[in-house]
């Protein structure tokens, strides 16, 4: 049985709400914009690293190649970075940064539009289409840092503190809409799979497989069979036909 995770900030009152949302936090500057500076900073050199690791991989982060592709010189780099290994540093303390203000924008968000529950989220993801939160380069970032994170226990450790945030957000989406849910927790869990395939895995324009919809209506199935014992478990998802005339 997995160990509770800590709980979320609590949904804010009315006074919160009425409050200006703040912009969602910015994604990466392109190549060009940042190929296009003058005079770069040490944050520049980050930038440009993490989209190079969008681009092809931690393989592609490269000292050299780095400074051929940004028209910089190797000594421009080391007047901010003692060597590769503190610049790989910098890059997932830059990522998680990043990443923890976006998924705090988000669930803030969700809370301030009413839709912090397991259906609200659902609803806000496919109104929005796939890829919507993260952006296009943002969903390849997320996805070469997962493939990173298989051999580097710095980008393991920022990837488990993002989804720690998210499973904790998702579990209690989940209560907000099914308070006597008895596997939170593990729905939870299910929703954040079918968000990463719409956000992160599948962010084109194709989203999701035909199959996508049909798993949406299995979770919520779940969720209401797992909050009420006397109800029967979801059987086989029906066929887009059948959902539509449901609709």
């Amino acid at each position: 049985m997995p160990e509770p995770l800590p709980a979320t900030a609590a949904v804010p009152d009315d006074a919160a709400r009425a409050k200006a949302p703040s912009p969602l936090p910015p994604l990466l500057p392109s190549e060009a914009e940042l190929a296009g500076l003058k005079r770069w900073k040490r944050q520049h050199w980050i930038e440009f690293a993490l989209l190079a690791l969008a681009r092809g991989g931690i393989e592609a982060v490269r000292i050299e190649d780095l400074a051929r592709r940004s028209g910089r010189t190797p000594g421009s780099f080391y007047s901010h970075f003692p060597g590769r290994d503190a610049l790989l540093d910098a890059m997932v303390g830059d990522w998680l940064t990043r990443q923890l203000a976006r998924v705090e924008w988000v669930h803030d968000h969700l809370r301030r539009t009413g839709r912090f529950t397991l259906s609200g989220i659902l609803q806000d993801a496919a109104e929005r289409g796939p890829g919507r939160w993260t952006g296009r380069s943002g969903s390849e970032l997320e996805l070469a840092m997962r493939i990173w994170a298989r051999s580097d226990p710095r980008a393991e450790r920022a990837l488990s503190e993002v989804d720690a945030l998210r499973i904790a957000a998702a579990r209690d989406m989940v209560l907000a809409e099914y308070p006597h849910a008895r596997h939170a927790t593990e729905i939870g869990l299910l929703l954040n799979w079918i968000l990463a395939g719409r956000h992160i895995v599948f962010p084109g324009p194709a989203g999701l497989p035909a199959e996508g919809d049909a798993a949406v209506e299995l979770l919520l199935e779940l969720a209401r069979a797992d909050a009420d014992p006397g109800r029967a478990a979801p059987g086989p998802p029906r066929t887009p036909a059948a959902r539509r005339r449901r609709t």
